[in-house]
């Protein structure tokens, strides 16, 4: 099953940030260059505070920004093995919930807890798995169905991604407008690209068949908005 398949990528990411970052002197006030706002230790802080919110179902604001950031507001106390500490605890009873959700709920986890990965990667300059996995399998599942809504929802003519892990999927109609546009990417790219960390010059520069347009809107208005506030391209180029 998906969700089953979702929670056991869970377990794989927790475990990659807790290997990369416990016990690791001088990276918590790193500041995070995808997330400038938030340091390594808060990037943790936001990871382990999901994890109690879903445990503790505190979901009403699930991913606004409010939400998070009482997330990182609350645990700002803990030094960053002591988050991991409290991440660790959660593991168990989120991976039991992950089970029983929704697929596209189980996804969503997965595909933010992802991205912060490589988030904290990239403020250590230190590039981990990038593809194949069970981790990109399952977040690359949520950009497949949340994209699909947003473009068939404003219109938009579809796209076909196609990726490594997962193959080619159509995003929105492709009956809806003549032609075909056609983005083949690795996964990691359209993690990336999808997940609001890449600039408009990056996304258009990306390996496009056909005109990519008038998908543009779906980047910088719609396909990033998997929170209830959205998050945006950055107006610089994110280099990883």
């Amino acid at each position: 099953m998906p969700e089953l398949a979702a929670a056991s990528a869970y377990r794989l990411v927790h475990g990659r940030v807790d290997a990369l970052v416990r016990g690791r002197a001088g990276v918590a006030e790193l500041t995070v260059p995808a997330c400038p706002a938030w340091t390594v230790r808060q990037t943790i802080a936001h990871l382990a505070g999901v994890a109690q919110d879903i445990v503790s179902l505190n979901m009403d604001n699930k991913a606004a920004d409010s939400w998070t950031q009482s997330q990182v507001d609350r645990l700002d106390r803990y030094g960053v093995d002591e988050l991991l500490d409290l991440w660790a605890q959660m593991i168990e009873p989120v991976t039991a919930m992950l089970a029983l959700a929704p697929q596209t709920s189980a996804c969503q986890l997965v595909f933010d807890t992802l991205t912060h990965e490589h988030d904290i990667r990239g403020a250590l300059g230190e590039p981990g798995s990038r593809t194949g996995d069970l981790a990109f399998g399952s977040a690359l599942r949520f950009v497949a169905t949340m994209g699909d809504q947003f473009i068939r929802q404003a219109g938009l003519p579809a796209l076909r991604l196609i990726t490594p892990t997962l193959g080619s999927a159509y995003l929105g109609d492709p009956h809806a407008a003549p032609g075909e546009v056609a983005l083949d990417v690795s996964d990691f790219e359209a993690l990336r690209a999808f997940g609001g960390r890449r600039s408009v010059r990056q996304i258009t520069a990306l390996s496009w068949h056909g005109n990519p347009t008038q998908l543009l809107p779906a980047f910088t208005q719609l396909l990033p908005a998997f929170t209830n506030d959205g998050v945006r391209p950055p107006t610089y180029d994110l280099l990883e």
